[in-house]
């Protein structure tokens, strides 16, 4: 016999009532009552009918979660997969599933089908995605933004790392640190979080603080380094958009004889795991993606919930300092 509803609520020891509200996720119940449920339903191996569901409810019972195939960088590295795990948790704990959507193709019409159809409650949209006339089609349709975009700031949903800061954060530790002439190094300067870091970064070093763009290789990121070390006012300092370009640095200093940090300093974005087994281990702006893709998801289920409209979530990032900047006196 098919376990019921009213099974799981007997053996969680709660009215069938509260089972159905967990199940849900349309109502404030405790963590302990949700476990309990939950518990109870892995113990029975009871499964709760989608269909029923989707028809009682007037929810598909799905997110979507939408990528840029044309844009390979933003989403096939390891900390896009650190976002969408977290986004994954959260929509589990709602009883959720998450669906990927490429939104890259013909103007946006798959992420259209999504929302017209009503296959999914809700989205999650990178900031390539994001243009006037999307945004006009799904209306009021509710979605989060995975990044700050560069258009429609005012009344578009988002969450983002303080990728400013970061930048800030970086050149004021390499100037603490005691190196005079700081570059920056790496990244496209079309792309709206490679921008604001530039920002931060001449916060600290002064306006006119040089900035070298790569095209993303570590091996672009050595040409340049190789360059910019042999010439007569080499920067004593580097802040690097991200862990490839400080790779490239960093042979590029080894092969020039130039030891880090005694005398080049290298600071770089993102905590990648092999940032710490480097040689010396890089200094790192870290930035939680993990925690970005949480609370995305988490924005996404509140507006969904309708218990918020249109936000604006900035996260602040953290200096990991290690080896590369610990310059000798």
């Amino acid at each position: 016999m098919a376990v019921t509803i009213h099974d799981v609520a007997k053996r969680a020891g709660v009215n069938s009532s509260t089972v159905s509200r967990v199940i849900n996720g349309k109502a404030t119940i405790t963590p302990e009552t949700k476990e309990k449920v939950y518990s109870a339903m892995r113990e029975l191996d009871y499964h709760p009918n989608a269909l029923a569901r989707s028809l009682a409810s007037g929810l598909s019972g799905a997110i979507g979660v939408v990528v840029d195939a044309q844009d390979a960088d933003a989403f096939s590295n390891v900390f896009f997969s650190r976002s969408l795990f977290a986004i994954e948790q959260v929509a589990q704990s709602r009883g959720y599933q998450v669906i990927i959507a490429n939104g890259a193709n013909s103007h946006g019409t798959r992420v259209e089908t999504l929302v017209k159809e009503r296959k999914v409650d809700g989205l999650i949209l990178p900031p390539s995605t994001v243009k006037p006339a999307l945004m006009r089609s799904i209306g009021e349709f509710p979605y989060v933004v995975l990044g700050m975009p560069d258009t429609l700031r005012g009344d578009t949903c988002w969450v983002d790392n303080n990728n400013e800061q970061g930048g800030e954060l970086a050149a004021r530790h390499l100037l603490d640190c005691g190196y005079g002439s700081l570059a920056y190094l790496g990244g496209d300067q079309k792309r709206g979080f490679t921008k604001r870091r530039v920002r931060g970064f001449r916060k600290a070093a002064g306006e006119h603080a040089p900035v070298y763009s790569t095209d993303g290789t570590a091996e672009d990121a050595y040409a340049a380094a190789s360059k910019l070390l042999k010439s007569e006012n080499a920067p004593c300092a580097f802040v690097c958009n991200d862990n490839l370009s400080a790779f490239g640095l960093l042979r590029a200093c080894r092969e020039l004889s130039l030891p880090v940090p005694a005398r080049v300093g290298v600071v770089a974005f993102d905590n990648y795991p092999l940032a710490e087994y480097t040689d010396p281990p890089l200094t790192i702006v870290d930035i939680d993606t993990a925690m970005l893709g949480e609370q995305s998801a988490r924005l996404l289920f509140r507006r969904i919930d309708n218990r918020t409209g249109c936000q604006q979530i900035m996260l602040s990032t953290a200096l990991i300092e290690r080896k590369s900047t610990e310059r000798m006196k």
